[in-house]
């Protein structure tokens, strides 16, 4: 991946962290954030997913 792609990955997932997810935007402004990181960037997520389980986060 290049700069500049990692840059704006980067971006989209510090969004992530303004959202309130107790409300329905919230969850469904999250849910495009997302797909729009899977889709620039397939896979991310699971990388995501299975680094967290490395290292004995939760998921709730």
């Amino acid at each position: 991946m290049t700069a500049p792609a990692d840059k704006e990955l980067a971006a989209l997932m510090l969004r992530l962290a303004g959202l309130d997810l107790h409300s329905a935007d919230g969850r469904a402004g999250a849910g495009a954030i997302l797909r729009e990181i899977e889709t620039k960037a397939p896979g991310t997520l699971a990388r995501l997913r299975t680094a967290c389980a490395a290292r004995g986060a939760t998921a709730h």
